[in-house]
């Protein structure tokens, strides 16, 4: 018989006790590993979220509010901004694109958001049915909107004011859903999105409609121009040189920007997302705003920080738990292997007696302490993984889809399990290994 199948048969002779040190085990691994894919899974998400977004620029507030509403759509909006001095941002020289949002209404807990057509490709949205949406109250959909709304193309439906599903319904402006967007596993899989001029049309008092203009709120993206003076201005930018006043209304005519309609200067948009064009804005345009307009700028990777941060004392916290956890469970096989020790010691004196050597003695305390310890680590890898199939399944509306497969820090936890069952192992093998054979066998 084998090391390996005599230490198996020794743990089946008291089922209890070696069921009870596996499910502490496990315990404490499971909610390691649990954290462990939460913790990537929620930085992943979050990251790609961001989509290469330099600065958020909306209403003064909290900084990581701005951000959470205006980039991942998880928290209310700080205010409003003034489409003016949204538009006095986009045609600074630092910035390379702009990209407006609009907020404020809601169709079954799903926002809407008016922004231009760049925003969809910053996630990589495609159709997967339908058209782009081209008019004025057309919207395309996510795909987590439709599954969840049973939303179809040319369907109509109201927007609920704020964020909330219970709320006054914009019945005299109903949108129509144009098109359908494949899921991207990012944030534009749960939001409604619609053109800027859709949001000012049903939120406008009194007003005439707008007239849908396809540029209307987007960046004018930069041409090429072959005029020296405007190479000779371009280069200056790209090299953080000074612009003379001349240059800079010179650069402005040629970059264009937000466009609003003349007679209406009291527009407003939730926030715009702004794209560098070089490292300098990093430095200087975030102050620039900060402190001399009534905006704030909100640099996304900054609040993407202290988001983790602040969620990172809960992870500690059930981190400190599951440590706990696993030292009882590691003292736990070892009281185990004690009691086994000191109710089996005439059984190993008699092994010894037939020439097992105190090595192989040694290697069979060793060999239960392990197997209890990595079978814990396989059941909390079984636990973790029908933890994270109910999560999924039962918050699919949220769009938490945590993957399944196994990420390299579990083999990190499982040299863990393995250095805790060695060590549980070495006080019983010292015991057991200066037992004194002959005053054994002159008892039996």
């Amino acid at each position: 018989m084998t090391i390996l199948s005599l230490s198996l048969a020794q743990l089946k002779s008291r089922p209890f006790n070696s069921a009870l040190s596996i499910c502490m085990f496990a315990l404490g691994m499971g909610i390691i590993s649990l954290l462990l894919h939460f913790e990537q899974y929620t930085q992943n998400q979050i990251s790609g979220n961001l989509a290469g977004i330099d600065l958020v620029v909306g209403a003064k507030g909290s900084p990581l509010q701005l951000m959470m509403s205006s980039v991942l759509h998880a928290d209310n909006p700080t205010g409003n901004i003034s489409l003016d001095e949204a538009k006095k941002i986009t045609k600074n020289p630092l910035v390379k694109q702009t990209i407006p949002i609009a907020l404020g209404d809601n169709y079954k807990g799903f926002r809407i958001v008016g922004t231009s057509k760049e925003y969809v490709t910053l996630f990589q949205g495609k159709l997967q049915t339908g058209e782009w949406n081209k008019h004025t109250m057309e919207v395309l959909i996510g795909s987590s909107v439709a599954n969840n709304t049973g939303l179809k193309i040319g369907d109509k439906f109201a927007g609920v004011h704020g964020f909330m599903e219970e709320g006054h319904h914009h019945d005299e402006h109903k949108y129509v859903v144009s098109g359908i967007l494949k899921p991207t596993g990012k944030v534009a899989d749960r939001l409604i999105i619609t053109n800027v001029e859709s949001v000012w049309k049903v939120h406008e008092d009194n007003h005439h409609e707008c007239e849908h203009n396809d540029d209307d709120c987007e960046h004018v993206h930069e041409h090429d121009h072959t005029n020296h003076a405007m190479e000779n201005i371009l280069h200056k930018v790209e090299h953080h040189e000074e612009l003379s006043e001349h240059e800079i209304e010179q650069y402005h005519k040629h970059k264009g920007g937000i466009e609003i309609d003349k007679e209406s200067t009291s527009k407003e948009i939730t926030a715009l997302l702004v794209f560098y064009r070089n490292p300098m804005a990093a430095i200087t345009l975030p102050r620039m705003i900060n402190q001399n307009t009534t905006m704030q700028a909100a640099s996304p990777a900054i609040e993407l920080n202290r988001l983790m941060a602040l969620l990172g004392f809960g992870f500690d916290a059930l981190r400190i738990l599951a440590w706990v956890v696993i030292l009882f469970s590691g003292i736990n096989i070892m009281i185990h292997l004690l009691n086994k020790l000191n109710q089996e010691i005439n059984e190993i004196a008699l092994l010894r007696s037939l020439g097992v050597g105190k090595f192989k003695i040694l290697l069979l305390l060793f060999a239960q302490s392990i197997v209890l310890a990595v079978s814990g680590w396989l059941t909390s890898m079984l636990i973790v993984r029908v933890a994270i199939l109910i999560i999924n399944s039962t918050s699919s509306d949220l769009l938490i889809s945590m993957p399944l497969h196994f990420i390299g820090k579990e083999a990190i936890i499982l040299a863990y399990a393995l250095g805790v069952g060695i060590a549980s192992a070495i006080i019983p093998a010292i015991r057991a290994y200066r037992t004194d054979i002959h005053f054994l066998l002159n008892k039996i």
